[in-house]
């Protein structure tokens, strides 16, 4: 399963895209598969054609990494329609090519793309659930410096709760460049200035002390690095070259416009300079040209304006020629060249295969590999999804299973239009029960799209069908044929019913019926399944940055502690199934031995007796929420704890307490909760919200048929 690590700038000019060329070539050196060609995929949150790491990546590296295309957020209001069709695309091939590659790393949106650069890559990250490495810069690595980073950093972590922060790359320390808008030329007499090449500083590693974050790596700027050679202005001006040169690459340090009063000319004023010259000034030039400057020393020659043939041109330059000089001729003006080397900004595009392979090399010797790529986790089979996450996986597994799900409630306009968007993504078989001629009229009446070859039940023609079986199953009950014709006018038993029979495969009730009238039928005619002796219910819960599961909020209102020990063991049963790791915390007032009281006796009862059941289940209690969510409050209150803070199932021990907590969760933190979804029936039935969106509508059906597995 692939690691999905996002890189995240948190300054304006950190060079992300060095640092994301090096990330790759690291894991690349570091693949799993040795034999594999391609085990990484790069995602972009620009355009390609305006990313630079894609357009290296595709122009040298294409044979070893695949470059996912046509996701741009740069150009989307933040929550916009646009913007959500973007984010689903990153779920939806995120969670595709999770089992092919090993890696898939994602280039987060830089602050001058976008306004929303922040809040878009925070999304992102989390609803993808990502490694988090953040990049920054660093002007000078003294303590006040430092000092100021930190503080801007945590502040940042503080603001933007980020779930799996791997580190931060610090780039660029001491460069003279950072958030200053120089052009070329200046950058060039700025260079010339620098006379030392920075080493590693261990000084930084040492001074972040108060920091909140793990350093991955403390990258010092390089004056090699940035370097510009003859070449790659060469390739900036697409020039024409006169002759080959033997040294491709020459340094070039200085520009020179030359004209007639260069008098003075010398071996050292001219060391690693790029000579523009115009041709109407070239036997000046050549006169001028000191017979003992040392050849080597001069970078280039360009010769502006240039209209004559290339073989004359060879011959009046035949001198400079001998002395082995490279010697570039354009038919465009000095101005315009001089004008052109402005806005040349050492892009590293105009760099060769050879020059970013070093420039890899020296980036990547920095990382700290054990904060790249940490020990191996135990117990890591289960995904932690995201609410995002979590819904896509319920489509992708419900359209897998392409299960018959029946809706009594057929006139109801949430059921209509949730109907027709799963028909739509084929999320499920929808089955409606009523008349169909009403059916559609409601769903044109409303401008909902239904299928014309939507199944259709219609109630008065088969309610006779079944009165004889629904005789069978309540003949304890002493229930006679009237009884039996009049209750089977409750669309909800009839599809009870048909259930089952086995000619569905699960029910989904409540927007219209209370909770109970969805409920009883199920108990009364589907039963417990041959495992269990009881019922009960979970919610899921999704928070933030994952999805949990509470249980039991809706069925059992005290029950007893082998009862709390059914309740988990069905609820762990569940998680698996919907790929949730089930971490079972049994709650009470109370965490480990420090309270007594019938109440955290009984939950550690139900506690032991799940560990004699099930001794494969990862489980505590009794424990307090706050330490079954919390690794720090974990330590303190239960530091020998098997959850260690990680909780993913919820046991509350009574109706009471369960149905208050998911309620005052979901509504205080505005968060979406499915359910109740039964468990312990032979087959699903499951109950909707009376205030149920057409989203909760469309995930319940998708969760009843992946029950019904």
């Amino acid at each position: 399963m692939a690691r999905i690590i996002m890189l995240i700038p948190i300054d304006q000019d950190v060079g992300l895209t060095t640092v994301s060329l090096s990330i790759i070539d690291f894991f690349n050196q570091n693949k799993l598969k040795k034999n594999s060609h391609k085990s990484i995929l790069y995602f972009s949150c620009i355009n390609n054609l305006t990313d630079d790491t894609a357009l290296i990546i595709n122009k040298y590296f294409s044979k070893i990494i695949d470059v996912f295309k046509e996701i741009d957020f740069s150009k989307n209001d933040f929550y916009s329609t646009e913007y959500f069709s973007c984010l689903n695309r990153v779920i939806e091939e995120c969670y595709n090519q999770k089992k092919i590659y090993e890696v898939i790393l994602i280039e987060g949106i830089c602050y001058h793309r976008s306004i929303y650069a922040e809040k878009i890559n925070y999304d992102i990250a989390q609803n993808i659930s990502a490694e988090v490495i953040f990049i920054a810069n660093l002007k000078s690595n003294s303590l006040k410096e430092v000092e100021e980073k930190e503080k801007k950093i945590n502040f940042f972590l503080k603001k933007q709760k980020y779930k799996n922060v791997l580190g931060v790359i610090f780039n660029k320390i001491n460069s003279p460049f950072i958030d200053k808008k120089y052009d070329f030329l200046t950058k060039l007499t700025i260079l010339k200035k620098i006379k030392n090449i920075q080493k590693k500083i261990f000084i930084t590693y040492k001074v972040f002390k108060n920091s909140n974050f793990p350093i991955i790596a403390c990258i010092p700027w390089n004056k090699n690095i940035i370097q510009t050679r003859t070449r790659d202005i060469y390739n900036f001006l697409n020039l024409n070259f006169l002759n080959s040169f033997e040294n491709k690459n020459h340094i070039i340090k200085n520009i020179m416009i030359f004209d007639e009063i260069c008098k003075n000319i010398s071996n050292k004023k001219y060391s690693n300079t790029l000579m523009i010259v115009s041709f109407s000034r070239i036997n000046i030039f050549i006169k001028m040209f000191n017979v003992n400057i040392i050849s080597n020393k001069i970078s280039g020659i360009i010769f502006t304006k240039v209209s004559k043939s290339k073989k004359l041109i060879i011959s009046i330059c035949q001198t400079l020629i001998d002395r082995k000089i490279p010697i570039f001729f354009t038919k465009r003006n000095t101005i315009e060249i001089i004008s052109q080397l402005h806005i040349f900004n050492f892009n590293i595009l105009v760099k060769k295969k050879i020059y970013i392979k070093k420039l890899q090399k020296y980036i990547s010797s920095f990382f700290n590999r054990n904060s790249i790529i940490p020990p191996e986790k135990k117990n890591n089979f289960y995904i932690k999804y995201s609410p995002k996450e979590f819904f896509y996986h319920l489509k992708v597994l419900s359209k897998k299973n392409n299960k018959r799900i029946i809706l009594p409630e057929s006139y109801e306009i949430r059921i209509l239009k949730a109907v027709s968007i799963c028909q739509k993504y084929n999320i499920a078989n929808c089955i409606l029960l009523g008349d169909a001629k009403k059916i559609y009229s409601i769903a044109y009446d409303q401008g909902i799209h239904l299928n014309e070859d939507t199944e259709i039940i219609n109630p008065i023609l088969v309610r006779h069908k079944y009165i004889s079986r629904f005789i069978e199953l309540r003949k304890h009950k002493g229930i006679n044929k009237l009884s039996a014709i009049k209750q089977l006018e409750e669309n909800i038993i009839l599809a009870t019913l048909i259930l089952e029979s086995n000619k569905v495969d699960g029910l989904v009730s409540g927007s219209v019926n209370t909770t109970a009238n969805t409920i009883r039928p199920a108990l009364q005619l589907i039963k417990t399944n041959m495992n269990t002796s009881l019922v009960s219910s979970i919610f899921f819960m999704l928070l933030p940055d994952q999805v949990v599961i509470y249980a039991d909020c809706a069925i059992n209102v005290n029950p007893t502690a082998e009862e709390l020990a059914e309740i988990a063991i069905q609820s762990a049963e569940s998680s698996k199934i919907f790929g949730i790791e089930p971490r079972i915390a049994m709650l009470s007032y109370s965490t480990g031995y420090s309270g007594f009281g019938c109440q955290v006796k009984k939950i550690r009862n139900a506690t032991d007796i799940v560990k004699t059941r099930r001794p494969d289940l990862i489980i505590d209690g009794p424990i307090q929420y706050d330490a079954a969510v919390s690794e720090t409050v974990s330590k303190l209150k239960a530091p020998y704890s098997a959850i260690s803070g990680k909780a993913t199932i919820f046991i509350f021990p009574d109706l009471n307490s369960g149905n208050i907590a998911y309620k005052a969760v979901q509504r205080s933190a505005n968060l979406i909760s499915i359910g109740p979804i039964l468990q312990g029936l032979r087959k699903p039935v499951n109950d909707l919200s009376r205030g149920a969106s057409i989203e909760d509508i469309i995930y319940t059906i998708a969760l009843t048929s992946i029950q019904s597995t």
